[in-house]
C-alpha cells in the first residue's frame, strides 16, 4: 500500500497580484479594477466570460477577495458561490433568495461563477436575486463560457438585465502565457518544475489551462509516491502506465 509523506495539493491563492496578465485579459482586468478599487456604492453588475482556462475563475475570486476587504462582513456580507467545492454552491441560491434570516438586500455583493452550469429549476432564483440586488444597489457578478444570450437562451429579461451592465469577453492566452501561467499554479502548490517540464506540458499535452492543472495535481501525487522529481523521464513512465 503506498502512503504520501506530505499534503498532496496546496490551495491556490487567487488575487490580482499573482494573476497572470495577457493580451486576452487586460483591458477586461483593468476595467473591473478601475470600477471596483473603490467603496463607493453602487456599483454596475458584470458578465464575465469566456472559454475554459481564461482565468474566469481566478478573477472572480480575487474581485471577492477585494471586496471583502471594503466592508465589515456582518454588517455587509460578499457572497461566492461556486458550482461545486467548498463554500455556497448552486443550492444556495434558493435559500439566499428565501430564508427568512437572509437578506440579499444588505448584501454587498454577491458572486456566482460558472453561471452557465446552473440547471434551468434554479435560474428562477438567480432571477429574483437580480431584483433584490437591484433594490438595493449591489451587484450580481457572474462568469460564464458563453455570452449572456447564450447563457440564457431562453430568458430575454435575464439576458437584457446582464446587457445593462457590464459584459466583459476574455481570450485565451498564448502558448508563451500559459507555460508561465502553469509555472505559477506548481510555485503556488509549492511544486518545483523546469521550464523543459511546463514547456513539454503545453505543447504536448494540452493548452486548456484547467487540464493543465489537473495534471499539474497529478504530478504533484506521483512524485510523492515514488519519491522522484517531477521530471520528462517521470512524465514518459507516467504516460506509459496510462497515468497521465
Amino acid at each position: 500500500m503506498t502512503q504520501l509523506l506530505l499534503p498532496l495539493v496546496t490551495p491556490p491563492k487567487f488575487t490580482f497580484d499573482n494573476l497572470v496578465i495577457h493580451e486576452g485579459i487586460g483591458d477586461a482586468l483593468l476595467t473591473i479594477r478601475s470600477v471596483y478599487k473603490s467603496g463607493q456604492s453602487p456599483r454596475p453588475s458584470l458578465f464575465l466570460y469566456g472559454p475554459a482556462g481564461t482565468g474566469k475563475t481566478h478573477i472572480i475570486n480575487a474581485l471577492a477577495s477585494h471586496l471583502r476587504e471594503q466592508f465589515e462582513p456582518e454588517q455587509c456580507p460578499v457572497i461566492l458561490i461556486h458550482s461545486a467545492g467548498d463554500g455556497a454552491s448552486f443550492a444556495d441560491l434558493e435559500e439566499l433568495v428565501t430564508a427568512p434570516d437572509v437578506d440579499p438586500e444588505k448584501t454587498c455583493a454577491v458572486l456566482v461563477d460558472d453561471v452557465h452550469l446552473i440547471d434551468r429549476d434554479r435560474r428562477p432564483h438567480l432571477w429574483n436575486l437580480s431584483n433584490k440586488l437591484v433594490r438595493s444597489g449591489s451587484p450580481l457578478i457572474m462568469t460564464s463560457r458563453v455570452p449572456p444570450d447564450e447563457t440564457f437562451e431562453s430568458d430575454p429579461h435575464m439576458t437584457s438585465r446582464i446587457t445593462a451592465g457590464l459584459v466583459l469577453r476574455l481570450e485565451p492566452p498564448e502558448d508563451s502565457v500559459r507555460v508561465l501561467i502553469l509555472d505559477k499554479m506548481a510555485r503556488d502548490r509549492n511544486v518545483r518544475i523546469s521550464p523543459y517540464v511546463t514547456h513539454y506540458l503545453v505543447t504536448r499535452k494540452s493548452r486548456n489551462v484547467n487540464d493543465l492543472a489537473t495534471i499539474l495535481d497529478i504530478l504533484d501525487r506521483s512524485s510523492l509516491e515514488l519519491q522522484r522529481r517531477i521530471t520528462l523521464p517521470l512524465i514518459k513512465l507516467l504516460e506509459k502506465q496510462g497515468a497521465l
